[in-house]
């Protein structure tokens, strides 16, 4: 009785061996994120907009909605976006939230973005997406806006090599971008401030020639 006991207790033991190797070795766990570097997005984010937004321009907001799904980073940057406003004494005219699809990239649905630029059709209006900007339709072009809101957008990860961010500044859709420096320094900064996380690991960009060598270094080599 007791050596059937043992026997019982150790092929639990291997059972629980057995699946916590499974799950380190399969199961992927998203990394903790870094406040700092995000802090610094939402901190540029807004310097961008207060300098564009002149002459009383409205300042509008696309964000995730956190509602049901998580998006990382988001809580952080949306705080410091705010306070960064408050300090120059601005504030958000209005937030478009976009419920995303967790199976798909987050973007800024072409036709949601298009009906805000229409509606905010002031040059001194400011757009600012942290879901990058909308990429128009062959429908959308055919009908060009005369005059809308300048667009500064958050174009991090593999954004820049999915869409044409050249030709959106060329169509005067997009006129700051963040985008992630294409080989960022192996060592992590060690300073709490924000701004050296973001200089480490971002980059604004606010021209077509800007974008053109990015693109063709994130493409790699022919």
């Amino acid at each position: 009785m007791q050596k059937q006991r043992v026997k019982v207790f150790a092929s639990l033991a291997l059972m629980a061996g057995c699946l916590v190797f499974l799950g380190t070795r399969f199961v992927h766990l998203r990394p903790r994120l870094d406040q700092r570097e995000h802090i610094g997005i939402g901190t540029v984010l807004a310097e961008r907009a207060a300098k564009l937004a002149t002459g009383g321009g409205r300042i509008v907001l696309i964000a995730p909605d956190t509602d049901l799904f998580d998006y990382p980073g988001a809580e952080e940057q949306l705080k410091a976006f705010h306070s960064t406003l408050r300090r120059a004494k601005l504030q958000v005219s209005a937030t478009y939230p976009i419920r995303l699809d967790p199976l798909r990239p987050p973007r800024a649905p072409s036709g949601d973005f298009f009906e805000i630029l229409r509606k905010y059709n002031s040059e001194s209006d400011v757009v600012v997406s942290l879901l990058g900007p909308g990429v128009p339709s062959p429908e959308q072009k055919q009908r060009p806006l005369a005059r809308h809101a300048r667009v500064v957008a958050l174009c991090s990860g593999e954004m820049p090599r999915q869409i044409n961010l050249a030709s959106l500044f060329d169509e005067n859709l997009l006129h700051v971008a963040i985008v992630n420096r294409v080989s960022p320094d192996f060592i992590r900064p060690t300073s709490d401030d924000p701004m050296v996380w973001f200089d480490h690991f971002y980059q604004v960009v606010t021209t077509r020639p800007a974008v053109e060598p990015l693109d063709r270094a994130k493409a790699g080599p022919p």
